[in-house]
Formats: structure tokens, sequence, C-alpha cells
């Protein structure tokens, strides 16, 4: 993370808790070191040296680090003596070879003398501080899917049979539903009309036989033959006397 991210004035927040504020910026790079004066119940533990890997997000004018208020004052605290020992080193090795610049030209020592000559070597030393190395992005959606389920549930059912019994009631008597086991019986009357038939002498027809004697008079038309002769000639004029007549 850059350096120049990093302001004086800047708040600086360790897991929703406000540590302090940024009062200086040390160094650069990875090694940078963030000069942060307490705030609140800290105010009394003095100047504390954050270094930048105990970062882990800049927002606006707040500084977010990845670990607790008691852990980044305990590193905070380890930070500012690391730093006064290094300053002190620095001034002892700037004296003494301020000490040795002079005594280089020297080439003859006296007997009995010994010139000590400080060694000085560089070291490596490992540090490991936090990066961020991607963001992830949780997307949440609703979907909405058909579910299967088989449930037992219990219903009743209701069988109707009918059952003929005709059987004719006697004079007053009634009947009422009754159960039998889970059965409801129902009984069913209804009434019925009842026609008789009987022999009945209603009259007698008398009937008498007399003779009877009636004229009749019918009229039809019938055939007859007629024969008719007629004489010719004077014979026959003298021999009658008298004009032909017809013979039936």
């Amino acid at each position: 993370m850059a350096t120049q991210q990093y302001q004086v004035g800047m708040i600086v927040d360790c897991l929703g808790t406000r540590l302090g504020t940024v009062t200086a910026v040390q160094g650069s790079g990875n090694g940078a070191l963030l000069a942060v004066q307490p705030t609140g119940s800290a105010t009394g533990v003095g100047t504390l040296h954050i270094p930048t890997r105990l970062v882990g997000q800049v927002r606006e004018n707040t500084i977010l680090l990845n670990v607790s208020c008691e852990e980044a004052t305990r590193v905070g605290q380890s930070g500012s003596q690391t730093t006064r020992s290094f300053d002190t080193v620095t001034t002892t090795t700037s004296a003494t070879a301020a000490v040795a610049g002079p005594s280089a030209g020297i080439t003859e020592l006296a007997a009995g003398e010994s010139l000590r000559v400080p060694v000085i070597e560089e070291t490596l030393s490992a540090t490991k501080q936090w990066q961020q190395a991607g963001m992830l992005e949780i997307r949440k959606t609703v979907r909405t899917v058909n579910q299967d389920l088989d449930v037992a549930v219990q219903y009743e059912e209701a069988t109707v049979e009918r059952v003929p019994v005709n059987r004719v009631l006697a004079d007053g008597e009634t009947l009422a539903p009754r159960q039998d086991g889970n059965t409801l019986i129902v009984p069913v009357i209804h009434e019925e009309l009842v026609v008789m038939k009987r022999r009945v002498l209603v009259e007698e027809v008398r009937i008498t036989k007399r003779l009877q004697t009636a004229t009749q008079h019918f009229s039809e038309p019938v055939q007859r033959e007629e024969v008719e002769i007629t004489q010719q000639g004077l014979e026959a004029h003298g021999a009658s006397g008298a004009q032909g007549e017809p013979i039936r």
C-alpha cells in the first residue's frame, strides 16, 4: 500500500474501535511506520509506531487495522523501542566511525598496544505484513423452486349401502336411527296405499222370449215376358171379325 495514502491527522481504527490519530509517517514502502497518538483509554500509553503491515484498508480519512487495539498497542510499543534502539545504534556507529577515522592513518603501534577495529556486517531480517490480495463480492439472489413433499393425511369415507327389508310395521310401531359399531343405520319408511278386490253382486238381468207376428212390406222390381201376335190379310179379319190382341 503506497505511503502517500497515509496522511497526518487520519484516524486509526482497529476492528471497530478508535485507536488514535496519525501524527507522523516514518519511512516509505513496506517498512513505513505510522506514528499514532492514542486517544480514549490508551491516552497515557505514549506515541505508538504502527507498521503498515497491520493496515487492512484505507477509507477516506480512516485507516482500518486488521488487528485488535490491544495487539496494535503491543506492536506499536515494540516499534517505538525498536526505533529508539536503531537511533542509538546509528549514533554509536557514527561516533565509532568518527573515532576510527583518524586512527585509520596510524601505521605504527607501540609495543604492547593493540588496535581494536570494529567489524560491521549487514544482516537480513524477514518481516511479514498483511496486504490486500483481493476482494470477495457476495451477491444474494432469491430463486423460486418447486419442492415436492409427501405427507400422510387421514380422511374419512362414507359408504352408503341400501339393504332392502320390506317388512310391514305393526300398528303404532316407530323406528329411530341406531348405531352398530362404525355403521349408522337409518330406517327409511314410506306409506303404501293398499287396494283390495272383492266380488259384489250388483244386479240381475232377466231375459224372457215371446213369439210375435209382424207384416213386412217388400217392393222390388221384377221382370216378365209378353207375347204379341199380329195377323195379316183379310182372312184374319173375317175370321175374327176384330183386330188382333196381344197374347200373354
